[in-house]
């Protein structure tokens, strides 16, 4: 079976590998520069620890690309135990597709027809797959700092949205020595440079803040279930149907959330590996699996369109101590149902 992945990003790569695994060697085309310095879009590069299960599975270590643990993260004002992490993600990329047959993504246009099946991994591109059915993106602004205390203080781990207008938050998060990756996202938030100057002002006291690069990005939340198609079928020069198959953030499964999609996208790229090729059943077990990012997306339409005065309802709620407890962060319900919201500026006392 010929086999072209358009895209070696995460899903992109860790599908290669699998399928690998199963005798199939496929075609990677990438070669998209995102124009920074590390090749990525912007992103914190943080994950849960359970990245390691999934690296294992292709001979991987998490070891090899940990660069710093969160095991507390401040949470406007409540620190919470989390089995959070950063990791070397340009790295992680360029090992997954070490040995494989990466070739410049210009050239699938061309060589289209020569194979049985396409794998549309490209992401928020979603280049080979038609439209979401109700696509929702969240842009991002980031900037990678250098943080020299004044005090000998220690700038913590934090995720912050109390005070952002709109749906988002403020993120930091540790990388290594004294480098950490500082950003904002969220729909509707207006200047988001702004943001984060701020952010850095109140901070002066404290530390100096060095920048060394910065990046913007658009991250897909839409969930899957609206992110349907998962496949379509592209008719070749002689006739015949060829499969289009989606996997990791083109078909949406990032949290709407939160934005994580990294270790969600390996888990999908495992579902797609382990039903290939039979594309309905993979729909059938991602839909499944990711039912949960449904009810967060339609927290987001409800407080985007009716509650936005009227603020979260308990459902709403629940779904945010849902989000936490599904990544192992100690929040306490009653603290996470009074104030987790306000980490995208939806919860208002």
């Amino acid at each position: 079976m010929k086999v072209a992945i358009a895209g070696a990003g995460i899903a992109g790569g860790f599908l290669a590998r699998l399928l690998e695994q199963k005798g199939i060697s496929p075609d990677l085309y990438d070669g998209i520069d995102h124009g920074t310095a590390c090749r990525c879009r912007s992103c914190g590069w943080g994950a849960p620890m359970s990245v390691k299960r999934y690296l294992s599975l292709v001979g991987l270590d998490l070891d090899d690309y940990l660069m710093n643990t969160m095991v507390y993260v401040n949470f406007d004002g409540i620190v919470a135990k989390t089995p959070l992490c950063t990791i070397n993600k340009p790295r992680l990329l360029q090992d997954l597709t070490q040995g494989l047959n990466v070739l410049d993504h210009h050239r699938l246009p061309q060589d289209m027809d020569n194979y049985d099946v396409l794998v549309d991994a490209t992401g928020i591109a979603r280049a080979l797959l038609p439209p979401c059915r109700s696509d929702l993106t969240l842009p991002t602004l980031q900037y990678r700092v250098n943080v020299e205390p004044r005090n000998g203080d220690r700038l913590e781990a934090g995720v912050y949205g109390e005070e952002i207008p709109g749906l988002g938050y403020v993120w930091v998060f540790p990388l290594a020595k004294d480098q950490f990756h500082i950003g904002v996202g969220g729909i509707g938030i207006e200047r988001k440079e702004d943001i984060l100057e701020r952010f850095f002002s109140e901070m002066t006291g404290r530390f100096e803040f060095s920048p060394l690069c910065s990046c913007t990005g658009v991250v897909r939340v839409a969930s899957p279930y609206y992110s349907i198609p998962f496949y379509t079928y592209r008719q070749r020069g002689g006739g015949s149907d060829q499969p289009v198959i989606g996997v990791g953030e083109s078909i949406g499964t990032v949290s709407p959330f939160t934005g994580e999609g990294i270790v969600y996208s390996l888990e999908c790229a495992q579902i797609l590996a382990d039903t290939w090729p039979d594309e309905k059943r993979y729909t059938s077990k991602v839909l499944s699996k990711f039912g949960w990012m449904k009810r967060e997306r339609e927290t987001i339409d409800y407080l985007l369109i009716d509650g936005g005065s009227t603020g979260p309802r308990l459902r709403d709620r629940w779904r945010f101590f849902r989000n936490a407890q599904r990544s192992d962060i100690g929040l306490p319900i009653i603290e996470a149902f009074k104030r987790m919201g306000s980490l995208s500026g939806w919860l208002r006392e």
